[in-house]
């Protein structure tokens, strides 16, 4: 008889979200971020922006941007 498990949410090795910065529009990049939540990725993307994009200030529209293109996967 097959057992069923339920995945560990307190898992930290799970990463159901991902980001792709040529997503966001810079279509050269081929960075990729993942994580946990949603915030995770958004946090982790706006560290990529500001280091290898030289974004200084990331405002609340390109955090939408952002947010809209975080994927979660099945």
């Amino acid at each position: 008889m097959a057992t069923i498990t339920k995945p560990d949410s307190t898992n930290k090795g799970n990463e159901n979200y991902s980001f792709r910065c040529a997503d966001a529009g810079f279509t050269g990049c081929s960075w990729e971020a993942k994580g946990s939540s949603p915030d995770e990725v958004l946090q982790k993307a706006e560290q990529h922006g500001r280091e290898q994009h030289n974004l200084t200030s990331i405002d609340d529209q390109t955090r939408d941007k952002v947010r809209s293109k975080i994927r979660h996967a099945a």
